[in-house]
């Protein structure tokens, strides 16, 4: 159960079929942009699964955010006294749910000649989509040598544990994810152009200079199979 009776609402109408009502109640919740929003977005990402309408819905709702952000209304206001969303996240989480990559890039690209700045501010979270047009040239602009992370995340592992006591954040669980994202965006721009010399050698430094053998082992899962974890971690929260 959750705590709000309008997304308990939203929760029951899926799970007993009834989309139409679902769908509606989804809508509405969105345009709160409250401490709701995560458990909405859920909810929508299930219905559109077995539900069409909601799909398009949420390229409705979608385009109606890029609207917004490029006439430079940057932020999506939480209501309920929370930090702020940057439109473009909340464009990307959709994005996301909707499998589309090259919208992401699309808008970063008119991001970057209408609103540099803001291009700039929100390039971690396009960097994804850029490697995947294969933007080799302008992902590069972006991405860090992920090795200049490696003192700061071998260090973190002496600190933190990589699966905590329940209650506590899973710091280095969240720190090793980033490398190795970032590692894999590296790889697969040095793979896209053909380097594939310069590629293997990067993949070996960064997993040899993880001093903790628990933590290279679980990087080169991660590498091998993206999501693997943050399903480790979900995993000894249940």
């Amino acid at each position: 159960m959750t705590h709000d009776g309008a997304v308990q609402q939203a929760v029951d109408a899926y799970q007993e079929g009834r989309y139409e009502e679902a769908l509606d109640l989804v809508q509405a919740l969105f345009e709160r942009a409250d401490r709701t929003h995560f458990i909405t977005m859920f909810t929508w990402s299930q219905l559109i699964e077995h539900h069409a309408p909601a799909r398009d819905a949420l390229v409705l709702k979608r385009e109606a955010q890029v609207r917004l952000l490029l006439q430079g209304d940057v932020t999506f206001q939480m209501r309920d006294g929370r930090w702020p969303r940057s439109r473009f996240s909340v464009i990307h989480e959709i994005n996301d749910m909707l499998n589309d990559s090259r919208a992401t890039y699309e808008l970063f690209l008119q991001l970057l000649e209408t609103q540099p700045e803001q291009a700039d501010n929100e390039s971690y979270l396009a960097l994804p989509a850029i490697v995947a047009a294969g933007d080799y040239t302008l992902a590069e602009r972006y991405l860090r040598n992920p090795l200049e992370r490696l003192d700061e995340l071998n260090q973190t592992s002496i600190r933190f544990p990589l699966f905590p006591p329940a209650g506590q954040a899973p710091r280095l669980a969240a720190e090793l994810s980033n490398y190795v994202n970032s590692l894999s965006l590296c790889l697969n721009v040095l793979l896209g152009r053909g380097q594939i010399a310069e590629a293997e050698s990067l993949r070996e430094a960064a997993l040899a200079g993880l001093l903790d053998d628990k933590l290279r082992a679980l990087a080169v899962r991660q590498l091998a199979d993206p999501g693997t974890i943050s399903r480790e971690v979900s995993a000894r929260i249940e």
